[in-house]
């Protein structure tokens, strides 16, 4: 996506999206007659998200505006602006599009990193595998340029094109969430990482199934035993301040699909099952960004990949694993694989870099979905100042977190009978808790927050700048909150 800046409309602006306060002094002057008019007709309110399109007729002006109303300077939030944006993108590619134009003043400037996200979310093609006329029309309805018209400074310039580099990387992110296993396996999941990180000069290794044997990587193992591609872990390393600083440890669950193994899923919680590695995913979409947005931090990302697949040598129920860490887990439940590729990607960190602490992001349970719906993300952890720099940069970003509890209940349900642990409680309740206990074995002494994403990664309840599918959910969140840290 290409962006031009200029000062003034012209008639080569064709089509242009004007938001504006209700105060209407970042209205240019030739229109403010026109919204007055609509107020006077009682169309027009002062309100947020109040919009209306207008065909100017003069020989040097655009030939179709909409303009977007953001109600009270005073009381505006960036969300609202980012929301604002997305939606008025979204209402003006219902109509051929490949060239947009914003009025953007100073006022609006300050909101940079909001609107270039918008923009690019907005922005978003899902129709990639449709052919014919739903692929031509999902072309044409895809914006190539952005013209900023205004008197906008290098700041605003600065946080727009963040922005937008940061809308794109989440849009790969929903691209490899949305594609079906039968495109993107473990193999290709890995490649895929190879690629960015080649491309951003990251160090980047990959473990096979040969190599994880010779680990004993043996719950990530267990996972893959019934598939026939077999496991991968991708180990990123972005060191900016070598020696420095000790790193961040950014994993990702990675399970391609899901069936649930032997415990298979029924009809309806197997479909959609190819979003199962949508924290894996948002772990890479911060690594596409970290070079590229200069963030001075020492990050590792580790990304545990397979599916959880049916065969006769399937991990089975009462089958005991001793994982990488030498902690022995008895299984209790085949489809509570996602903790156990985890456990084991945790361990590796631990045991293999100085780390000042680590952060999980996984599509884990569906009782955190019973919890918290679908536009909340369970935060758990054992550091409050960290999960209250989570929590900055979940209100800054939109991407919600809710802080949920560990008690001694939980760690207790997760101790096994046969075994150090059970990878499953039985009672039913609390399972995202119950969940998040069983992991905490595994940090030993660091810093940590685990972030189950299992409703916002793909949620049912669209906010303005998501589409049917997956949301991208975590990479602007995990993104800002290393932003934030000094």
């Amino acid at each position: 996506m290409k962006t031009h800046y200029q000062k003034v409309l012209t008639e080569k602006n064709q089509i242009t999206l004007i938001p504006f306060f209700n105060n209407l002094k970042n209205i240019p002057k030739l229109y403010r007659d026109f919204i007055k008019k609509r107020e006077k007709a009682g169309d027009y309110h002062g309100k947020y998200g109040e919009n209306f399109i207008h065909f100017p007729d003069g020989p040097m002006e655009p030939n179709q505006i909409l303009f977007f109303c953001f109600g009270d300077l005073n009381t505006i939030l960036a969300k609202q602006v980012r929301n604002g944006i997305a939606q008025s993108v979204k209402s003006l590619r219902k109509k051929p599009i490949t060239e947009l134009s914003i009025v953007i003043d100073k006022k609006l400037g300050k909101y940079g990193q909001e609107i270039g996200e918008a923009i690019a979310l907005a922005n978003y093609k899902v129709a990639v595998y449709k052919t014919g006329e739903e692929q031509k029309n999902s072309d044409n309805n895809f914006i190539k340029k952005v013209n900023i018209v205004g008197d906008i400074d290098k700041v605003g310039k600065y946080d727009l094109e963040e922005g937008i580099k940061i809308g794109l990387a989440v849009n790969e992110v929903r691209d490899l969430v949305n594609a079906p296993n039968n495109i993107v396996n473990a193999d290709f999941f890995a490649k895929k990482a190879e690629d960015i990180c080649k491309e951003n000069k990251i160090k980047i290794t990959v473990f096979d199934k040969k190599q994880l044997e010779k680990m004993k990587m043996n719950t990530l193992l267990a996972v893959n035993q019934g598939s026939n591609i077999g496991a991968k872990l991708v180990v990123m390393e972005y060191l900016p301040l070598g020696k420095r600083q000790d790193p961040i440890a950014l994993i990702g669950k990675g399970v391609t699909f899901d069936t649930g193994g032997l415990n298979i899923k029924p009809t309806n919680g197997i479909n959609g099952m190819h979003m199962d590695m949508g924290g894996a995913a948002a772990v890479l979409g911060v690594f596409m960004l970290l070079k590229e947005l200069e963030i001075k931090q020492n990050v590792i990302g580790i990304l545990p990949l397979t599916d959880n697949c049916v065969d006769a040598n399937s991990l089975k129920p009462n089958d005991i694993i001793t994982s990488y860490s030498g902690k022995t887990i008895e299984i209790g439940n085949t489809d509570a694989e996602g903790r156990l590729i985890l456990c084991d990607a945790i361990s590796y960190a631990v045991k293999n870099y100085k780390l000042s602490s680590v952060i999980d992001l996984a599509t884990l349970t569906g009782a955190c979905i019973v919890a918290l719906g679908d536009q909340m993300a369970g935060m758990f952890g054992n550091n409050a100042k960290m999960k209250d720099r989570m929590k900055n940069a979940s209100l800054e970003t939109d991407e919600e977190v809710w802080d949920m509890p560990i008690h001694e209940a939980h760690r207790k349900a997760m101790k096994g009978k046969f075994a150090d642990l059970n990878n499953i409680d039985t009672s039913g309740m609390a399972g995202a808790s119950t969940a998040a206990a069983f992991l905490e074995n595994f940090v030993e002494n660091h810093d940590w927050i685990h972030l189950d994403i299992a409703g916002p990664a793909m949620p049912k309840n669209c906010k303005d700048i998501d589409f049917v599918g997956a949301s991208g959910f975590g990479v602007r969140l995990i993104t800002r909150f290393l932003q934030n840290l000094k």
